[in-house]
């Protein structure tokens, strides 16, 4: 029996990087539901509304930095203020292409965000997120 995540979220605004991380998780076939939001206001509004089967509770939330509209840290600022219940089951990962030191140092000094990694998103990057933060992602038994 295969072990597999409930759902993950990809936050960011480029079609392109979302259709190949969107590929890049279905061949690691590790979770039944993929969602990709485009905007980092719509994402919050995600979160703020009751989650369902359609739009599932994610366990792994992959954040984009570099956003119009509103900056993944400037949804991390507002994301902070929700509601235990609608954030408890999700590991964050800020996912970018910034290399620059003050991006990974704000990343290591937010408690929300698990893990600051590079793009582009890679099965080995999904596993190593899987298997590390495995007790602490809620998954279901897959028949």
């Amino acid at each position: 029996m295969k072990k597999k995540l409930n759902c993950i979220l990809l936050i960011d605004d480029d079609y392109a990087t979302n259709l190949y991380h969107k590929m890049i998780i279905q061949e690691a076939n590790c979770t039944h539901k993929i969602i990709v939001i485009t905007c980092a206001i719509e994402a919050l509004e995600y979160f703020k509304s009751p989650f369902d089967e359609e739009n599932p509770r994610p366990n792994l939330v992959f954040l984009d930095i570099n956003m119009p509209k509103m900056t993944g840290w400037e949804f991390m600022e507002e994301y902070k203020h929700l509601e235990y219940s609608q954030k408890a089951e999700n590991i964050i990962v800020m996912l970018s292409t910034s290399s620059h030191p003050d991006d990974i140092q704000k990343a290591q000094d937010n408690p929300l965000i698990k893990e600051y990694r590079g793009k582009p998103l890679s099965e080995e990057i999904i596993h190593d997120l899987v298997a590390k933060y495995w007790e602490r992602i809620k998954i279901q038994n897959l028949v």
